[in-house]
């Protein structure tokens, strides 16, 4: 019982961070691109894009390996 909601909290937290990080990270920087040509939303939308498609092959992985460990557990 421990193990797995160690093993939920765990995978709650990855996907947590994964999602922020990416969107945050290329939204931060299309706005200040935005800033600095003139562009505004455009840059910003595009980070957030650009973002959004990190976040999906991050979380493809993180999934992937959740139940590689999920399936580990559940033998032992």
């Amino acid at each position: 019982m421990k193990k797995s909601l160690f093993f939920a909290f765990s995978l709650i937290g990855s996907i947590g961070f994964a999602t922020a990080i990416p969107l945050v990270v290329f939204g931060l920087i299309g706005r200040l691109l935005d800033n600095k040509f003139g562009t505004s939303p455009y840059l910003f939308l595009a980070g957030l894009a650009i973002g959004t498609v990190v976040v999906y092959f991050v979380l493809k992985k993180i999934v992937k390996d959740a139940i590689k460990d999920f399936e580990k557990t559940n033998k032992e």
